[in-house]
């Protein structure tokens, strides 16, 4: 859709934030961070709003990444669109983080397993469907180890990760390499406006999934 959307990734170590403008980008601002996402987003939005002349009250709403990934980086990511959205009465789209990490990484049509890496050889995990013009979940996510992820896939599944190396190559496995971004959040957000936009997202919680382990 033809929509202007700020778009929001906090939800892994990559920090990010994106404008679009009718469904298009204008403007990315992004980092691989570890512990300094609550430091740099606000100074990133700074920054793209004085690149872009931004005025919030003329988008139709704050894409954010809401999980499941990082129980502090949701957090900081939530809490921030909430109060850009609030500030300007505008609606929050909250975007799947796998969902958006699946669908950016354009995988071959058929069934992918995305996996992204919680902590140790733990990993939050779904199934999609690709299709031609759509990228349908399968089932919930789901959080387990890497190796019980591989246990109970189907046969045919292709594999899409971000920050499971270690544990894939222990289990002599190959999978193709995703990355999170603002982008994909903030396209997707687009492309899905009418079915994903809540006006009413003052109770919104992040998708946690598992519980929060000091050192994640």
């Amino acid at each position: 859709m033809k929509v202007n959307i700020l778009a929001i990734e906090t939800a892994t170590p990559v920090c990010g934030i994106a404008l679009f403008r009718q469904g298009e980008l204008v403007e990315i601002r992004e980092k691989t961070l570890y512990r300094e996402h609550a430091e740099k987003l606000p100074l990133f939005f700074e920054e793209l709003r004085e690149a872009t002349n931004l005025k919030l009250g003329k988008l139709d709403g704050i894409a954010v990444s809401i999980g499941p990934g990082s129980f502090t980086g949701l957090r900081i990511g939530l809490s921030y669109a909430k109060g850009l959205a609030f500030s300007a009465d505008i609606p929050l789209v909250p975007v799947s983080t796998l969902l958006a990490m699946c669908f950016g990484s354009k995988p071959k049509l058929g069934t992918v397993r995305c996996l992204l890496h919680s902590h140790k050889d733990i990993a939050y995990g779904q199934d999609f469907r690709v299709e031609t013009s759509a990228v349908i979940p399968e089932g919930k996510p789901e959080v387990k180890t890497v190796a019980e992820h591989l246990e109970s896939l189907p046969e045919g599944t292709d594999i899409l990760h971000y920050g499971c190396n270690e544990p894939l190559s222990q289990l002599s496995t190959s999978a193709l390499q995703a990355k999170p971004s603002a982008l994909h959040v903030g396209k997707l957000a687009c492309d899905r406006y009418d079915d994903l936009v809540k006006r009413d997202f003052y109770k919104l919680e992040p998708d946690y999934m598992s519980v929060f382990k000091l050192g994640n």
